[in-house]
């Protein structure tokens, strides 16, 4: 197939994220590039793509991640006023707004009273007081106003060894759910016990951080040979998700790619909370060290909202 024609603009926009990515991905990137600005221009019945086609036809392929870089195309005045003049002036930081997303949530009645369910989370951020663990802190309090029993543990405070690989939980005749012996030993049964479980954590680098994903690493010893779930029914899920740049839907799919984790073991995500804008000169803090999320009242309520919803279904 004969590659479209393109404007030296559209060109340009194209060479530039080809370039961004390692030699190895160019050639595969610039052909589904290609392929989707054919496809437009065949819907708008155009000859030539211009620079705002080749932007929607990368924007149609790349995940929201790259919202700087879009959003620097789209705007450059204010991805100055919004990004880079908050990492400077502590006046254009304090008012980079922050968001807060609660997901579309998936009302499902539990099987039990609120009264009678238990709530277990786990805070993947290194920062106690920060805006990770106030959001939990929020949505814990939603769940035990409803009645719900509630506890809590700060994953960098406990030992938890990386996963092996030594597969002996896969082995039939193996007692018990995994060979390390550390925090995490005391947390299986928590979590079999629990009805509804929280994680928490912040993205800093595209991805949910090291501490939940060594967590979630150590949560396939649930799975037994030959794909025998442990993992007793009825169990439900929130996630919450932070990060700094002020675009509330940047990171949906390091969200999703947790959820997608917790599934695996039978632990279905029922509410979500993402929430973003903690980039800038004092990094998601205040001139007093604490989460600039507590200024939000407004925006804490979804999460409380959600832990309410998370044990009551409605």
């Amino acid at each position: 197939m004969n590659e479209p024609r393109l404007s030296q603009e559209a060109q340009s926009i194209i060479d530039e994220m080809v370039n961004r990515r390692p030699p190895l991905m160019r050639s595969s990137r610039r052909a589904c590039y290609m392929r989707l600005i054919s496809l437009l221009l065949c819907e708008n019945g155009a000859e030539e793509a211009d620079r705002a086609t080749a932007i929607e036809a990368i924007k149609m392929a790349e995940n929201r991640g790259l919202q700087p870089i879009f959003d620097r195309w789209d705007d450059p005045d204010s991805f100055q006023k919004r990004v880079l003049d908050p990492m400077l002036d502590i006046n254009a930081y304090n008012a980079i707004p922050i968001q807060v997303k609660r997901w579309e949530p998936t009302l499902i009645r539990p099987p039990k009273p609120p009264e009678q369910m238990s709530v277990l989370a786990f805070c993947a951020s290194p920062r106690v007081g920060g805006n990770t663990d106030v959001l939990i802190d929020y949505a814990l309090q939603g769940a035990a106003d409803a009645g719900a029993r509630i506890e809590k543990h700060n994953l960098q405070k406990m030992k938890i060894s990386y996963c092996l690989g030594c597969r002996k939980c896969k082995d039939p005749d193996f007692e018990g759910l995994c060979s390390i012996k550390d925090s995490m030993t005391g947390m299986y049964d928590k979590i079999m016990k629990c009805d509804a479980l929280v994680v928490g954590f912040p993205i800093y680098t595209s991805r949910e951080c090291a501490q939940m994903s060594t967590f979630l690493d150590r949560l396939d010893c649930f799975e037994r040979f030959p794909y025998r779930m442990t993992m007793p029914p009825d169990k439900r899920a929130m996630v919450i998700g932070t990060w700094g740049y002020p675009n509330v839907d940047a990171y949906d799919w390091v969200i999703e790619r947790v959820m997608i984790v917790l599934n695996l073991h039978r632990i279905p995500t029922i509410e979500a909370i993402s929430a973003c804008g903690f980039e800038g000169k004092l990094h998601g803090w205040d001139e007093h060290h604490k989460a600039v999320i507590t200024r939000y009242p407004d925006e804490l309520k979804k999460a409380y909202q959600a832990g309410r919803s998370l044990v009551t279904g409605q």
